[in-house]
């Protein structure tokens, strides 16, 4: 099919493949200013909290990146739980402080925000109507990689946003502690634990929220990596 032969092209050449004309129009759906969102859960098989069910993902930690316009300066807005208690009613107030009332909210894999917020707004009514007003609003980073507007033969298949990043950017998740999600599912638990020294917490505690700051920050490279490709 089509992806595969892009796919079968780029391998055989070498070279990226580049759709400037998909880039720019999704380039387009994305209204300034710019919310560069990312959160990251942790789920059990025993229910730890009232109200939650057997793998539930229940979110402990987000990054915001906001930018006003092009090229202005980013405000880097961050929340991490730091004891093991209900967290999703701590975490939408924080959240709904630092999202712009306009714009895009830009996701990698926006599916995942999406569906915990509306599951935290069931659990919580008094913030239904503020997800509701929001959800519309997200733009998923993913696509254009997913849909194979960009591909590079390095990607191997892999539209990650830790594949695509060090091909279009001088930045990557090498030499970061937690460099994944699944990384950081198990290190929340171990840092809220009570068998663990006060080091030991700190450092986990550091890596987390560089992990995740991360995820925004590449966000944020990609587009414009996009942008200067349409340019």
């Amino acid at each position: 099919n089509g992806k595969q032969e892009i796919q079968r092209s780029a391998s055989i050449s070498g070279e990226p493949h580049v759709d400037h004309d998909a880039i720019r129009q999704f380039l387009d759906t994305l209204q300034w200013p710019l919310c560069y969102f990312d959160l990251e859960s942790f789920m059990t098989a025993i229910p730890p909290f009232d109200g939650t069910s057997p793998y539930q993902q229940l979110p402990f930690q987000f990054s915001v990146h906001n930018q006003q316009a092009p090229g202005e300066e980013l405000e880097h807005h961050e929340f991490l739980m730091e004891h093991l208690s209900e967290p999703r009613a701590l975490f939408m107030e924080a959240l709904q402080k630092i999202v712009p009332t306009t714009g895009s909210i830009v996701a990698y894999n926006a599916p995942f925000e999406k569906g915990v917020l509306k599951r935290c707004a069931k659990a919580f009514p008094k913030y239904q109507s503020w997800v509701d007003s929001v959800l519309p609003r997200f733009v998923d980073l993913l696509v254009p990689f997913r849909s194979f507007h960009f591909y590079h033969p390095d990607q191997h298949g892999s539209a990650s946003i830790k594949a695509v990043l060090p091909l279009l950017t001088d930045t990557s998740y090498d030499g970061l502690e937690i460099a994944e999600g699944a990384a950081a599912m198990v290190a929340f638990p171990k840092m809220v634990s009570h068998d663990i020294t006060d080091t030991e917490r700190d450092a986990i505690r550091d890596n987390l929220l560089k992990y995740c700051a991360q995820d925004t920050t590449a966000m944020v490279d990609l587009v414009d990596a996009l942008s200067l490709l349409t340019s």
